[in-house]
């Protein structure tokens, strides 16, 4: 049974190759980087399984993790530890309830230990299992303020948006990421992990490669994709890899040009 799944590690390539793997399983997964974030989304969605790293900037993993288990609503959920060694002593370790497992790890080693600890797991109130499907044609209503099943979340000064979008062309998803931030609003449509078109706020008339360009110095707000089959012309006609390399060479020579003026 698909379950929310919470995965807090400051190392990017974990990241990617967790999330893609909970992907694939139909698991809805939510991204932090540290353990402040990660304990803003845990109060936010209520996970039934966190996967954590012990070493995390900012807040490390024991404090926030000691912060988890104060919240009533949070107590019980299974804790995966990921450590770096066999030898590391994880602090409050509950081996009738929680795991662990050693970087670097296989994936079939993952995928087993989260079916034991989704089998110990005793929902919270409120905490209820969401399959994962596809909605298609309901995907496409997300901009008129439907909102179809996500299938990954989280806040952008946590997960970069290059790291959302290369577990998404990794992955060959299809569907709307929505990236949401005071400022605005940016729809990014993505066709088998490719972005086929884009826009930031319609009455902006910011679309396209542009919209992609200027979504990806959002370094605050939060994202949000929404699985589904998505329609239409490729209007972008590039690989998402082209759109990262080329917004990350703009953004040096903004940068450029900023530090020199």
């Amino acid at each position: 049974m698909p379950a929310r799944i919470l995965v807090v590690d400051n190392d990017p390539w974990i990241q990617r190759t967790v999330a893609a793997a909970l992907g694939r399983w139909g698991h809805l997964v939510t991204l932090a980087g540290d353990g402040q974030g990660a304990l803003a989304s845990a109060l936010r969605t209520t996970p039934e399984l966190v996967i954590t790293a012990v070493t995390l900037p900012a807040v490390d993993g024991w404090c926030w993790w000691e912060q988890l288990r104060a919240r009533p609503e949070l107590a019980a959920t299974p804790v995966l530890f990921l450590t770096q060694s066999q030898a590391t002593g994880v602090r409050g370790f509950e081996p009738s309830r929680d795991e662990r497992l050693t970087k670097p790890f296989r994936v079939e080693e993952l995928e087993r230990t989260i079916s034991v600890l989704l089998s110990r797991a005793t929902p919270a109130s409120g905490n209820v299992r969401v399959p994962w499907v596809t909605r298609g044609a309901d995907v496409e209503k997300a901009s008129a303020g439907y909102r179809p099943l996500s299938a990954m979340r989280g806040d952008l000064d946590q997960i970069a948006l290059s790291s959302v979008l290369i577990v998404l062309e990794m992955e060959r998803k299809s569907g709307i990421l929505l990236l949401e931030r005071d400022a605005g609003t940016a729809r990014l449509y993505l066709r088998k992990g490719r972005i086929i078109r884009a826009d930031i706020d319609p009455d902006r008339h910011t679309a396209g490669a542009a919209a992609v360009y200027e979504a990806l110095t959002w370094a605050d707000g939060t994202f949000d994709f929404l699985v589904g089959d998505v329609g239409g012309v490729d209007e972008i006609q590039t690989s998402t890899t082209y759109l990262l390399m080329e917004g990350a060479r703009r953004l040096d020579e903004a940068r450029h040009d900023k530090s020199t003026a």
